[in-house]
């Protein structure tokens, strides 16, 4: 199983890698675009001033006076927007977070790896909350926390980079929240927490890698996922929560922990593309609506002596082989409608 596990993880880390890759060309593309029409717009201002100012000095008109200061203005205020997003910090012992940050009309797509010599560790909740047009996003790799809400309702987010191999390691709830565009998402790997919802409506999320260190996954984490495909998986994990990818319509595979003792409600409801799950033998608890509308689910092994299975937990799951290799009869404690009358249940001799 641990094995299994690890070719997972390498083979979403290879296609989240080849992503943000090809992000990151596009990221470089708009960048570079940005800076010649910078420099274009200063040159054309500066044209357009001197020739205002010549044509008025030659002219010595009040009324040519006016129409170059008018320019002036106007100049002036076609420069606002080379005026770059300013970030509010806050020293902590480690270093700064970001908590707030002021825009204009040029958006916030780049946090510096430091603020006044010490490195920028982290982004406060709500900081970036309901930003529009803010279409990527650069980190530092130093960066260790993302705080509740940071990016939350971001629509037209497409990506996040780190700068080199990132040291996240802690994702809080709602951080990506309603981010609908939002495409892949890669780390370095040392990923110990994601909070509840925390990707939950990201609809165009395509994979995901974490890492192998993630202990916790939130409820509803990745809820509403409907295209996420791809996502690594983590042996430190001991619990999934109530409806932590329900909706992910495009999830054909997830590995489940050695060590997962719990699997809780609706955790992998309406995954219609999940093939087979392998529930170990660490496992008693098993929620309702666990695997419901799972029609693609062809094989199911339960390793364990569950002690409970919730009510629907394998419902309109028409085609699955249910196989217990421990157990040799329903439990009394188990729900009796637990599986679809057209799942095939084999039992242990």
């Amino acid at each position: 199983m641990k094995e299994d596990l690890k070719k997972h993880n390498e083979h979403v880390l290879r296609t989240c890698e080849q992503e943000q890759a090809r992000f990151a060309s596009r990221e470089r593309q708009v960048r570079s675009g940005q800076r010649i029409r910078a420099v274009s717009m200063i040159i054309v201002v500066i044209v357009i001033l001197l020739i205002a100012w010549i044509i008025a000095g030659v002219m010595r008109e009040n009324t040519m006076y006016i129409v170059a200061g008018v320019a002036s203005g106007l100049a002036l205020l076609s420069l606002i927007q080379l005026v770059p997003f300013r970030l509010g910090y806050t020293r902590v012992k480690q270093g700064y977070v970001v908590t707030s940050c002021v825009q204009l009309l040029r958006k916030c797509n780049f946090i510096p790896d430091e603020h006044r010599g010490k490195p920028v560790i982290g982004i406060a909740a709500g900081v970036f909350k309901d930003k529009k047009k803010m279409y990527y996003i650069s980190l530092p790799a130093g960066m260790s926390h993302l705080g509740k809400e940071c990016f939350m309702n971001c629509r037209d987010l497409r990506g996040v980079t780190f700068r080199g191999d990132s040291e996240l390691k802690y994702i809080e709830e709602k951080a990506f929240s309603g981010c609908y565009n939002l495409y892949a998402f890669c780390t370095g790997g040392k990923v110990e927490r994601i909070g509840e919802s925390a990707f939950e409506n990201c609809r165009s999320l395509k994979c995901a890698y974490f890492g192998e260190n993630v202990e916790r996954i939130g409820r509803n984490a990745f809820a509403s996922c409907g295209n996420l495909s791809l996502m690594s998986a983590s042996d430190k994990v001991t619990q999934l929560l109530k409806a932590t990818f329900n909706g992910c319509r495009s999830l054909t595979a997830f590995p489940l922990s050695p060590q997962l003792e719990k699997i809780e409600d609706d955790c992998f409801g309406y995954c219609a593309s999940l093939e087979s799950a392998d529930i170990p033998e660490k496992t008693e608890y098993i929620g309702k609506s666990a695997f419901t509308d799972c029609k693609a689910l062809k094989q199911v092994v339960i390793r364990s002596k569950p002690e409970f299975i919730g009510h629907n937990a394998f419902r309109n799951c028409d085609k699955a082989v249910i196989a217990f290799t421990a157990v040799k009869k329903q439990s009394k404690d188990w729900n009796g409608e637990w599986a679809d009358r057209r799942c095939t249940i084999n039992y242990s001799k």
